[in-house]
Protein backbone atom coordinates (compact mmCIF):
# COMPACT_ATOMS: atom_id res chain seq x y z
CA UNK A 1 0.00 0.00 0.00
CA UNK A 2 0.85 3.82 -0.92
CA UNK A 3 1.78 6.06 2.01
CA UNK A 4 -1.73 7.18 2.20
CA UNK A 5 -4.18 5.02 4.67
CA UNK A 6 -6.98 7.47 4.17
CA UNK A 7 -8.52 8.74 1.16
CA UNK A 8 -11.86 11.10 1.41
CA UNK A 9 -13.58 11.42 -1.93
CA UNK A 10 -15.81 13.69 -2.98
CA UNK A 11 -19.29 12.49 -4.81
CA UNK A 12 -20.41 14.88 -7.61
CA UNK A 13 -18.16 15.81 -10.11
CA UNK A 14 -15.48 13.81 -8.89
CA UNK A 15 -16.24 10.42 -7.86
CA UNK A 16 -19.28 10.53 -10.19
CA UNK A 17 -20.74 12.69 -13.51
CA UNK A 18 -23.83 14.46 -11.53
CA UNK A 19 -26.96 11.46 -12.09
CA UNK A 20 -24.68 8.92 -13.32
CA UNK A 21 -23.57 5.34 -11.25
CA UNK A 22 -19.89 5.08 -10.25
CA UNK A 23 -17.93 3.62 -13.00
CA UNK A 24 -16.35 -0.21 -13.19
CA UNK A 25 -12.58 1.17 -13.16
CA UNK A 26 -13.71 3.29 -10.21
CA UNK A 27 -15.23 0.69 -8.07
CA UNK A 28 -12.64 -1.71 -8.87
CA UNK A 29 -9.96 0.95 -7.43
CA UNK A 30 -11.89 1.39 -4.29
CA UNK A 31 -12.08 -2.12 -3.56
CA UNK A 32 -9.21 -2.78 -4.27
CA UNK A 33 -7.53 0.08 -2.26
CA UNK A 34 -9.84 -1.49 1.08
CA UNK A 35 -8.94 -4.61 0.27
CA UNK A 36 -5.71 -3.44 1.10
CA UNK A 37 -5.97 -2.27 4.30
CA UNK A 38 -6.81 1.57 3.16
CA UNK A 39 -9.68 3.13 4.86
CA UNK A 40 -11.61 5.26 1.48
CA UNK A 41 -14.75 7.17 3.02
CA UNK A 42 -16.57 9.72 1.08
CA UNK A 43 -16.91 13.98 1.71
CA UNK A 44 -19.99 15.73 0.69
CA UNK A 45 -22.40 18.14 0.54
CA UNK A 46 -24.77 15.64 0.19
CA UNK A 47 -27.47 14.69 3.04
CA UNK A 48 -26.57 10.72 4.04
CA UNK A 49 -30.06 9.37 2.08
CA UNK A 50 -28.80 10.26 -0.97
CA UNK A 51 -25.08 9.04 -0.29
CA UNK A 52 -26.47 5.91 1.52
CA UNK A 53 -26.50 4.07 -2.19
CA UNK A 54 -23.21 4.79 -2.83
CA UNK A 55 -21.76 4.13 0.31
CA UNK A 56 -23.28 0.36 0.11
CA UNK A 57 -23.02 -0.43 -3.64
CA UNK A 58 -18.82 0.56 -2.74
CA UNK A 59 -18.91 -1.50 0.50
CA UNK A 60 -17.53 1.27 2.59
CA UNK A 61 -17.61 0.57 6.09
CA UNK A 62 -15.54 4.14 7.62
CA UNK A 63 -17.73 6.97 8.81
CA UNK A 64 -18.39 9.06 5.83
CA UNK A 65 -18.80 13.26 5.35
CA UNK A 66 -22.14 15.01 4.83
CA UNK A 67 -23.08 18.32 4.32
CA UNK A 68 -19.69 19.84 3.63
CA UNK A 69 -18.43 18.30 7.00
CA UNK A 70 -21.70 19.61 9.41
CA UNK A 71 -21.90 16.04 9.77
CA UNK A 72 -20.16 13.08 10.22
CA UNK A 73 -22.34 9.70 10.09
CA UNK A 74 -21.09 5.83 10.90
CA UNK A 75 -22.74 3.55 7.63
CA UNK A 76 -22.95 0.76 9.69
CA UNK A 77 -24.95 2.07 12.67
CA UNK A 78 -26.48 4.78 10.57
CA UNK A 79 -26.13 7.01 12.91
CA UNK A 80 -24.63 10.45 13.47
CA UNK A 81 -21.22 10.33 15.44
CA UNK A 82 -20.25 14.54 14.95
CA UNK A 83 -22.40 17.32 14.27
CA UNK A 84 -22.34 20.62 14.01
CA UNK A 85 -25.15 22.94 13.12
CA UNK A 86 -25.61 26.15 11.75
CA UNK A 87 -26.30 28.67 15.02
CA UNK A 88 -30.20 30.17 15.01
CA UNK A 89 -29.60 33.52 15.10
CA UNK A 90 -27.25 33.45 11.73
CA UNK A 91 -29.85 30.82 10.24
CA UNK A 92 -32.81 33.21 10.58
CA UNK A 93 -30.26 35.82 9.28
CA UNK A 94 -29.82 33.86 6.07
CA UNK A 95 -33.36 33.15 5.34
CA UNK A 96 -33.70 36.99 5.70
CA UNK A 97 -31.04 37.56 2.93
CA UNK A 98 -32.67 34.95 0.70
CA UNK A 99 -35.83 36.27 0.97
CA UNK A 100 -34.19 40.05 0.61
CA UNK A 101 -33.03 38.78 -3.35
CA UNK A 102 -36.79 37.08 -4.13
CA UNK A 103 -34.80 33.49 -3.32
CA UNK A 104 -35.49 30.45 -1.53
CA UNK A 105 -33.41 29.13 1.47
CA UNK A 106 -33.74 25.16 2.94
CA UNK A 107 -32.98 24.38 6.42
CA UNK A 108 -31.60 20.67 6.33
CA UNK A 109 -32.42 19.35 10.04
CA UNK A 110 -30.97 16.01 10.40
CA UNK A 111 -32.31 13.80 7.12
CA UNK A 112 -35.39 16.45 6.90
CA UNK A 113 -35.27 19.54 4.35
CA UNK A 114 -37.29 22.62 5.27
CA UNK A 115 -38.18 25.50 2.74
CA UNK A 116 -40.81 28.53 3.19
CA UNK A 117 -42.78 26.70 0.12
CA UNK A 118 -42.21 24.78 -2.91
CA UNK A 119 -43.34 26.41 -6.51
CA UNK A 120 -43.69 23.34 -8.90
CA UNK A 121 -42.93 25.90 -12.01
CA UNK A 122 -39.42 26.81 -10.32
CA UNK A 123 -35.76 26.39 -11.12
CA UNK A 124 -35.51 24.39 -8.50
CA UNK A 125 -38.56 22.29 -8.42
CA UNK A 126 -36.89 18.91 -9.55
CA UNK A 127 -34.16 19.46 -6.84
CA UNK A 128 -36.27 19.70 -4.10
CA UNK A 129 -38.62 17.21 -5.02
CA UNK A 130 -35.01 14.53 -4.87
CA UNK A 131 -34.57 15.66 -1.24
CA UNK A 132 -38.38 15.38 -0.23
CA UNK A 133 -38.79 19.16 0.93
CA UNK A 134 -41.40 20.28 3.60
CA UNK A 135 -43.03 23.70 2.83
CA UNK A 136 -43.42 24.85 6.13
CA UNK A 137 -44.86 28.47 5.64
CA UNK A 138 -42.40 30.53 7.38
CA UNK A 139 -39.00 28.58 7.89
CA UNK A 140 -38.06 31.62 10.59
CA UNK A 141 -40.42 30.92 12.90
CA UNK A 142 -40.34 27.11 11.86
CA UNK A 143 -36.80 26.79 13.14
CA UNK A 144 -36.30 26.28 16.81
CA UNK A 145 -33.04 24.94 16.92
CA UNK A 146 -29.72 25.22 14.80
CA UNK A 147 -29.99 23.70 11.63
CA UNK A 148 -27.87 20.97 10.52
CA UNK A 149 -27.18 23.26 7.31
CA UNK A 150 -28.43 25.61 5.17
CA UNK A 151 -28.51 26.79 1.73
CA UNK A 152 -29.78 29.59 -0.44
CA UNK A 153 -31.22 28.24 -4.01
CA UNK A 154 -30.11 30.13 -7.10
CA UNK A 155 -29.81 29.98 -10.92
CA UNK A 156 -26.42 28.22 -11.86
CA UNK A 157 -25.62 31.06 -13.73
CA UNK A 158 -25.84 33.29 -10.49
CA UNK A 159 -24.48 30.42 -7.71
CA UNK A 160 -21.05 31.85 -7.56
CA UNK A 161 -21.69 35.22 -7.25
CA UNK A 162 -24.11 34.62 -4.79
CA UNK A 163 -21.33 32.91 -2.41
CA UNK A 164 -19.21 35.64 -3.04
CA UNK A 165 -21.90 38.41 -2.23
CA UNK A 166 -22.64 35.89 1.15
CA UNK A 167 -19.07 35.69 2.15
CA UNK A 168 -19.11 39.61 1.96
CA UNK A 169 -21.78 39.83 4.51
CA UNK A 170 -21.26 36.48 6.58
CA UNK A 171 -17.21 35.86 7.03
CA UNK A 172 -16.22 35.38 9.34
CA UNK A 173 -19.10 34.19 11.36
CA UNK A 174 -19.87 31.40 8.40
CA UNK A 175 -18.44 29.27 6.14
CA UNK A 176 -19.87 30.21 2.85
CA UNK A 177 -19.42 27.70 -0.47
CA UNK A 178 -20.84 25.71 -2.67
CA UNK A 179 -20.93 22.38 -4.46
CA UNK A 180 -23.92 22.27 -6.38
CA UNK A 181 -25.00 24.02 -9.60
CA UNK A 182 -27.94 25.92 -7.56
CA UNK A 183 -26.45 26.19 -4.42
CA UNK A 184 -25.18 28.61 -2.17
CA UNK A 185 -24.26 26.41 1.31
CA UNK A 186 -23.75 27.80 4.94
CA UNK A 187 -22.17 25.91 7.71
CA UNK A 188 -20.73 26.99 11.14
CA UNK A 189 -17.22 29.32 10.94
CA UNK A 190 -15.55 26.41 12.03
CA UNK A 191 -16.98 23.88 9.73
CA UNK A 192 -15.95 22.43 6.59
CA UNK A 193 -14.91 19.42 4.62
CA UNK A 194 -10.95 20.00 5.94
CA UNK A 195 -12.15 20.75 9.29
CA UNK A 196 -14.59 16.83 9.15
CA UNK A 197 -11.51 15.23 7.88
CA UNK A 198 -8.88 16.25 10.60
CA UNK A 199 -11.84 15.21 13.00
CA UNK A 200 -12.14 11.61 11.25
CA UNK A 201 -8.17 10.93 10.60
CA UNK A 202 -7.89 12.07 14.25
CA UNK A 203 -10.49 9.81 15.14
CA UNK A 204 -8.89 6.97 13.21
CA UNK A 205 -5.41 7.55 14.96
CA UNK A 206 -4.30 8.39 11.07
CA UNK A 207 -1.39 11.58 10.50
CA UNK A 208 -2.58 13.86 8.58
CA UNK A 209 0.66 13.28 6.15
CA UNK A 210 -1.56 10.19 5.68
CA UNK A 211 -4.26 11.20 4.73
CA UNK A 212 -5.40 11.89 0.87
CA UNK A 213 -8.15 14.08 -0.33
CA UNK A 214 -9.68 14.43 -4.19
CA UNK A 215 -12.24 17.33 -5.03
CA UNK A 216 -13.21 19.37 -7.70
CA UNK A 217 -14.99 22.55 -6.53
CA UNK A 218 -14.97 25.35 -4.16
CA UNK A 219 -16.40 23.33 -1.04
CA UNK A 220 -12.96 20.81 -1.68
CA UNK A 221 -10.85 23.47 -1.15
CA UNK A 222 -10.14 23.35 3.22
CA UNK A 223 -9.86 19.31 2.79
CA UNK A 224 -7.73 19.79 -0.02
CA UNK A 225 -5.87 22.02 2.42
CA UNK A 226 -6.00 19.99 5.01
CA UNK A 227 -4.65 16.57 3.74
CA UNK A 228 -1.37 15.40 3.23
CA UNK A 229 -1.65 15.58 -0.36
CA UNK A 230 -4.61 17.07 -1.93
CA UNK A 231 -5.69 16.02 -5.46
CA UNK A 232 -7.80 17.92 -8.19
CA UNK A 233 -9.77 16.09 -10.48
CA UNK A 234 -9.42 17.13 -14.41
CA UNK A 235 -12.69 19.15 -14.62
CA UNK A 236 -11.82 20.50 -11.19
CA UNK A 237 -12.89 24.67 -11.02
CA UNK A 238 -9.52 26.67 -11.71
CA UNK A 239 -9.37 27.46 -7.85
CA UNK A 240 -9.53 23.92 -6.91
CA UNK A 241 -6.81 23.07 -9.75
CA UNK A 242 -4.39 26.26 -8.66
CA UNK A 243 -4.17 24.49 -4.84
CA UNK A 244 -3.76 21.21 -5.34
CA UNK A 245 -0.62 19.41 -4.98
CA UNK A 246 -1.62 16.61 -7.76
CA UNK A 247 -4.02 16.51 -10.51
CA UNK A 248 -5.53 13.25 -12.13
CA UNK A 249 -7.75 13.20 -15.05
CA UNK A 250 -11.58 14.53 -15.68
CA UNK A 251 -14.73 12.45 -13.43
CA UNK A 252 -15.44 11.02 -17.14
CA UNK A 253 -11.71 9.23 -17.35
CA UNK A 254 -11.66 7.82 -13.80
CA UNK A 255 -9.40 10.31 -12.38
CA UNK A 256 -10.98 8.68 -8.93
CA UNK A 257 -9.26 5.22 -9.88
CA UNK A 258 -6.09 6.96 -11.32
CA UNK A 259 -5.66 8.64 -7.98
CA UNK A 260 -5.92 5.82 -5.75
CA UNK A 261 -3.87 3.75 -8.44
CA UNK A 262 -1.25 6.04 -8.01
CA UNK A 263 -1.19 7.30 -4.85
CA UNK A 264 -3.29 4.28 -2.52
CA UNK A 265 -2.27 0.94 -4.49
Amino acid sequence: MGSYRLAAIDVDGTLIERGKPVSPRVHEAIARAQGRGAIVTLASGRMFPLLKPLVESLELRSPVICYGGALVVDPTAQRAIYQRGVPLDLAREVIRAARARRLLARAYVGDEVFVDTIDPTAFNYESLRRVNAIAVGDLIAFLSDDPTHLAIDAPPDQTRRLVLEMRQIFSPRLHVTTGHPLLTEFSHPEVHKGSALAWLAEKLCIPREETLAIGDDWNDVEMLRYAGLGVAIGNAHPDVLALAGATVPSVADDGVAVALERFVL
